[in-house]
Parts: structure tokens; sequence; C-alpha cells
């Protein structure tokens, strides 16, 4: 049977033998009762031939919006033969963790720290996949050397999680699952995401500020955002707008303002810095960059109509993921691996 497009978008772009190539696929979700988040991630590596062999990971970060203090992050790697995938369906599979186009599960641990994550989860969407970049062609170029899209990019997320002991059981978790690929990350960039707004139960939102390297030229900064509201999406992410939208990010703080021919919208999301965990990530190349990722971030997006006039506001408290991600470390957040 011929898988749906869904599912297509997910499939494993990699051909088990390219080097200079790492995939991507990550879960997030908010589960406001026990007022956790979380953060799951299933990645392959296949770096350039001078760098290393190729590997897989595992990741897992929990996030506690009572107590900070017990937020961790952990991976664990492993050899590319611990790796493997359907071809003429979406499924991969890492060292006895699965990750399926409805549901995962997993165990990882980091003994030397003592912290644990293992997760049951499934989930679903009612949407088609969004797709970060527009046109659709650019997922078949080489510009940009990263590509991304979002098979549930308003999931709801239902299952089981232990973190360092303790049990944890949700229902209907807002959330997102996204996969990416490509050759080398962007040089920097803050990105964000928000299916938990309170005053609208279908509304979602989605940005991106990110600066890439032409060589040894570093762009200006490229802005992509998305809305869902009252029902209607409106993409801000098409070719132009890259450079037309408003967006001024640091550690923590990020402002945006963007619009098309209806609305316009304006707003601000920020965290306190015990809410993020900071991770390092690695280049094909070797090269190291740093993500500082909180799940647990609050957002205000007020919204306008062509005229100037006042539609509304979206506000969702400690329920927006942002994350920004540098080629240094920041000492407000320490990193965790």
């Amino acid at each position: 049977m011929t898988p749906s497009r869904k599912e297509q978008d997910n499939i494993l772009r990699w051909d088990g033998k390219k080097t200079g190539h790492y995939e991507v696929y990550y879960m997030k979700w908010n589960d406001f009762a026990s007022r956790t988040a979380y953060w799951i991630r299933y990645t392959m590596t296949s770096p350039a031939p001078q760098v290393g062999a190729p590997y897989c990971e595992l990741w897992g970060t929990f996030f506690d919006a009572s107590e900070p203090g017990k937020n961790f992050a952990l991976k664990n790697r492993f050899p590319i033969e611990k790796l493997s995938w359907d071809k003429d369906k979406f499924g991969i599979r890492i060292a006895g963790a699965e990750l399926a186009m409805n549901a995962c599960h997993g165990k990882i641990a980091d003994e030397a720290k003592g912290n644990s994550l293992e997760w049951e989860v499934s989930f679903d969407s009612p949407d088609k996949t969004f797709y970060h970049l527009t046109p659709q062609r650019m997922y078949k170029g080489d510009f940009p050397k990263t590509k991304a899209l979002a098979p549930h990019h308003d999931a709801r997320f239902t299952g089981k999680v232990i973190a360092n002991g303790r049990e944890i059981k949700f229902s209907n978790a807002r959330g997102q699952q996204t996969h990416l690929w490509g050759v080398k990350h962007a040089h920097r960039w803050a990105w964000g995401h928000c299916n938990t707004f309170k005053e609208d139960d279908e509304a979602v939102w989605e940005g991106l500020d990110g600066q890439i390297k032409l060589g040894p030229i570093k762009s200006s900064h490229l802005k992509l955002f998305y809305l869902k509201y009252k029902g209607k999406s409106h993409y801000f992410n098409v070719f132009p707008k890259w450079f037309t939208n408003k967006s001024n990010w640091e550690l923590a703080h990020w402002t945006f303002d963007a619009r098309d021919k209806e609305i316009r919208m304006v707003g601000e999301i920020s965290a306190r810095y015990e809410d993020f965990v900071a991770v390092t990530y690695m280049d094909p190349d070797g090269d190291p960059l740093w993500c500082n990722n909180t799940e647990l971030a609050d957002i205000k997006i007020s919204v306008y109509d062509s005229a100037g006039v006042k539609l509304g506001d979206l506000t969702s408290a400690m329920g927006c993921a942002s994350e920004y991600v540098d080629r240094k470390t920041y000492p407000e957040v320490p990193v965790k691996i």
C-alpha cells in the first residue's frame, strides 16, 4: 500500500552510505496537569570521513515547571549498525527504541549523572504536513543546507513517561513531531512553536529566525513565521517575507512582527534562565554549536486586521517551546550534554 504524504515526508532521507549528512526526528509536548514537558530526539549522523564513523543517538530532555532544579538532558550514542529503518513506509529503530508514524517508545540512561528517561507514547494530528520552506522545490535543492518539515504540526500525545523513577501519565498533551535533515546546521537561530493558546483551542504558531553562512560570509537573518488563527492559516514564510518580517532575539527573549494581506501579528516570547537546558550539537564536518532549549516559555501574540484594528490576543503561560542556538555557550544556561 502506498504510504500517505505525511508518512512519505517522515521517511529517512539517508541512503545508508552518504557522508556529510545528519537527520533528526523530534517530539515535544507539554503536560499541564503535571506541569512537565518533554523533548525526545531520534538522530543519526554520517560525518565527513575525516571526522569519524557514522553513529545514531537517542536524546531525552525533561522539564519540570514547578521544580526547575529537576530538569535534565541525556543522550545515548550507538554505532550506526544499531539503526534500522523501513524504506517503503515510515519506521526507524535505534537500539531497541522505535519511532513509528503515530507512536514511539524508548529508554535511555546516564549512570554517571544518575538520570534516566523512559517513554511510551502515541500521538496524532488532524492537519497535513507543515512545510517550513516555500516553495517546496527547496526540499530538493542544495539551499538551504538543512530541510525541515512537521508531519504532526498540531499533535496530541497520550502515554507514559518515567523520569528518574517518577511515573507520569498524560492524555491529549499538546505538542509536535518534526523531521529535519541536511549537511550542516544554520550558523545560529531562534526557533519556537506553540499550540497551547488559552484563547483559541485550534491556534498554532511557529517561528524561525536564522542566520546561515555562504562560504565565509554570514547572511542577514532570515525570518519565517506561521500562524493558524480562528481556523485560518497565515503563512509568513514565503521567500520575500524572509527579509521583510521583523524579528529580534537574545537568549530567553524574542520579539517579532509579521503581516500578510489579512492580518498582522506582533509577538513576544520570554522565559526564565532556569527553565532552559543547554545541549551540544555537532555538524557533520565536526563543528560544534550549542542549543539552549525550553518547553516552558511564555508567549503573547496580538493580532490586528489589515486596517490596524485589534482582533485579539493569544497567550500561553509556560506552554511555548523556544530555543536559541549559537556557536558559543551562555553562562546563564549550563551545558548538560
